[in-house]
């Protein structure tokens, strides 16, 4: 039954206002039973290393470009758990989402992360879609999926904050990012010297290949941990 209303809910969507289109896909996302909550098995394997492998019940998060509170999710099996976050988004829906379904355990800031100080807003390309992954801060990646998906977007202004303002307010175990294409621009505008995270977790076209970034990681003391569809994921090595 449940995959017959998929089916006729895909035909139909198109069809249907963009508020209800995303009402609806709320419901799916946040109903999902599941071990994993994210999209190719991350937060499996993120717990096993933070509970089983170093012995952390919990700590802090800071999930920069966050798609749902539930589905597709890095980091809700982590707050099932008891740990606390920062969310961070340009989208101000999917903020309050946040908010309502972890509560008290996460803080919820609107913004495009950046790699340097700014007091200036930025473009951000926001695509006509519910939960859309696609929105993203390069005006080229989104004329290029824009082609690919047959979906428009729409341009609007938000402020930026510094990756490293961020990191100066407390020490996060976790840092997961995935905004759509300038991932890896973030991990390189780390200052390294002065913040730590157990474990970074970044998205990228190519993570098989040899990346500026890959060696950056290895040059400040962290290891590979995993590479799960497009997500790479370093740790501390001396955890």
């Amino acid at each position: 039954m449940k995959q017959l209303l998929l089916y006729i809910y895909r035909n139909i969507k198109k069809f249907l206002p963009r508020k209800i289109n995303t009402f609806i896909w709320d419901i799916y996302l946040s109903v999902l039973k599941k071990q994993s909550y994210s999209q190719y098995g991350e937060d499996l394997i993120i717990n096993n290393f933070f509970n089983t492998y170093i012995g952390m019940e919990n700590g802090n998060y800071l999930d920069i470009g966050c798609y749902h509170p539930v589905g597709i999710s890095n980091t809700y099996l982590l707050h099932k758990k008891g740990w606390q976050g920062v969310v961070v988004d340009i989208d101000d829906y999917k903020l309050k989402l946040f908010k309502k379904r972890r509560g008290k355990s996460v803080e919820v800031v609107k913004g495009a992360i950046s790699s340097h100080n700014s007091k200036s807003k930025v473009a951000i390309y926001k695509f006509n879609q519910p939960f859309s992954p696609y929105d993203t801060l390069s005006e080229e990646i989104a004329k290029m999926r824009s082609k690919e998906i047959n979906v428009d977007y729409k341009v609007e202004e938000v402020n930026q904050i510094s990756i490293n303002s961020l990191l100066s307010k407390k020490h996060y175990d976790l840092i997961n990012i995935d905004i759509e294409g300038l991932d890896e621009l973030i991990v390189n505008s780390i200052d390294f010297t002065k913040y730590q995270p157990t474990m970074i977790i970044y998205e990228s076209f190519d993570p098989f290949s040899n990346s500026k970034t890959k060696e950056l990681l290895y040059e400040n003391n962290y290891t590979l941990l995993f590479i799960s569809g497009g997500s790479i994921g370093f740790v501390k090595k001396n955890i």
